[in-house]
């Protein structure tokens, strides 16, 4: 059991960095485009749109991938005012149950987003000439990485309950 906690500890260290270091990409990615873009435009009077376009996909992609982070750090958006005034043994319940409804929702609107890719994905985009399907697909890979950060969440809740019992 501890071997199969340390692979898991140890992947998720992982993860963590890789997500976080990916968002940190991205939002750069985000200023720097921005930066040459304006520098185009109003020093040398040239425009493209597909530096626009990326701009635009960088920073859905910065916010998809935030998702996540919030969701590991617990930081996403609540309304605690009830749940903190709750004896212990009820607010681990409550915050299971919060977790629960999260990925339940987040896997109908994984699952209806892969459809809705195949039905609409196939187009390319007008600057990048690369097909919406890869930018799409960023939904359903947040959302699983959101479920798996969930399922993680209520397995520490549960276990950190556990050790205070103790």
């Amino acid at each position: 059991m501890k071997i199969l906690k340390k692979i898991f500890s140890g992947l998720f260290i992982g993860l963590d960095n890789g997500i976080f270091y990916l968002d940190c990409a991205l939002m750069g990615g985000v200023a720097f485009w921005v930066i040459i873009t304006v520098l185009l435009r109003y020093i040398f009077n040239i425009s493209f749109n597909w530096t626009e376009e990326l701009i635009v996909f960088l920073f859905i992609a910065s916010t998809y991938f935030g998702c996540i982070l919030g969701i590991k750090e617990d930081e996403h958006i609540k309304i605690s005012l009830l749940k903190d005034k709750l004896p212990p043994k009820v607010k681990i319940v409550f915050d299971v149950f919060i977790d629960l409804v999260v990925i339940v929702v987040v896997t109908s609107a994984a699952y209806l987003s892969i459809s809705w890719i195949e039905k609409v994905g196939r187009p390319v985009t007008p600057g990048l000439a690369i097909p919406f399907a890869s930018i799409y697909s960023m939904l359903p890979v947040s959302f699983a990485l959101i479920v798996l950060y969930e399922i993680r969440e209520i397995v520490l809740r549960i276990n950190n309950f556990k050790n205070r019992i103790k």
